[in-house]
């Protein structure tokens, strides 16, 4: 069956037509299925999207664009286009809070192999899909020699290690306190809570040797391999891509920053059961290794590194040798609400908002 793909207006004219009939609740033969666009989606359509269409005959529409308020304003308004969306821990654990997602159906899915999942990613309202890890990565033609950038204080260094960075937004997926305050000496065991007005300052420390803010995992590996940033944080995935073309560019596992993704379904999400179908089909073993044999990310289920030579997994960022490099970012921290009802993910925000402009 023909796969769609076509714009979030004509999904929400769509879904608003609808409504209006005894169908708005029914599921219709598809799914409409938000995620990070790019390469990764691109590659999500070969190993998860296709053979689900091929598989069950229900058809997928794609959206992109996925953010906490992109959810909140469709579920607030009335009119939730998604079926499903990747969302990031910090963001999903918000919307439970909020009662904006639906709970997943774990007791009619995942019967039998619940128990292959990372515990630790299993939730009420979602379920995640891959680990993944954000790098330092730099130059290879800026730092030819033996003494690389290998921490985020040498990020900062811009004596030891001259010449422009390539620095997160503070409002893009992964904002850049963690590794702004790892930057500053702070101790991986001390890092949570985030002290977030220390992390501010130590990016206006960076701030005179940022070429750009970047606002898409694309954007940092091709500034390092055209020279524009010669260090900075880039997702290992893209990074790996472009050393493996022969680009001047590689990697430390060293602090990489590692998370997950969940696969949520927003409230009164119009095809609740070909979500349910999805999700269950794209955390089943064989179509997460599917996934990872072509992005460098790490399987929430276990039984996938059954289907991976030994190879490829040593390359992976769950792999345990890599993982015990790494840190793990705290969605506890991010969902976690002041006495102002403020969380910490919408305070970044505003934070951000304030000191981009300063």
């Amino acid at each position: 069956m023909k796969r769609l793909r076509i714009t979030s207006a004509f999904v929400a004219a769509a879904l608003v037509f609808a409504a209006g009939t005894d169908l708005a609740r029914a599921d219709e033969g598809h799914v409409v299925v938000a995620s990070w666009g790019g390469s990764f989606q691109d590659d999500q359509r070969k190993a998860i999207f296709d053979p689900f269409v091929e598989e069950t005959g229900i058809e997928i529409i794609e959206a992109t664009g996925i953010s906490l308020s992109k959810v909140r304003a469709m579920v607030e308004s009335g009119n939730t286009e998604w079926d499903v969306s990747g969302m990031v821990p910090g963001d999903l654990l918000v919307l439970a809070r909020d009662g904006l997602v639906e709970k997943l159906d774990y007791e009619n899915y995942f019967k039998g192999w619940l128990g292959d999942i990372v515990p630790e990613v299993v939730h009420p309202y979602g379920i995640g899909n891959f680990f993944y890890t954000k790098v330092i990565a730099f130059n290879t033609e800026a730092f030819p020699g033996p003494e690389r950038p290998d921490s985020w204080q040498d990020v900062w260094n811009v004596e030891k290690f001259p010449g422009p960075r390539a620095i997160d937004a503070g409002d893009w997926v992964v904002p850049p306190l963690e590794y702004a305050l790892l930057a500053d000496g702070v101790a991986v065991e001390d890092l949570y809570p985030l002290d977030m007005e220390r992390a501010y300052a130590s990016l206006a420390k960076i701030r005179p040797n940022v070429a750009k803010f970047t606002t898409s995992s694309a954007m940092a590996p091709q500034m390092l391999v055209d020279g524009e940033a010669v260090v900075g944080a880039s997702t290992l995935g893209r990074t790996v891509r472009r050393k493996n073309e022969g680009a001047p560019i590689d990697f430390s596992w060293n602090q990489g920053l590692i998370q997950f993704d969940y696969w949520i379904i927003p409230k009164n999400a119009p095809n609740y059961e070909n979500a349910m179908k999805f999700i269950e089909f794209a955390t089943r073993p064989e179509i997460q290794a599917a996934m990872v044999e072509l992005q460098l990310l790490g399987p929430v289920n276990l039984k996938a590194f059954d289907h991976l030579s030994a190879e490829r997994a040593e390359k992976l960022p769950s792999f345990p040798a890599n993982l015990e490099k790494q840190v793990f970012l705290s969605a506890d921290f991010w969902a976690a609400v002041g006495d102002d009802g403020v969380s910490n993910v919408e305070k970044n925000q505003q934070m951000w908002d304030r000191w981009s402009i300063e």
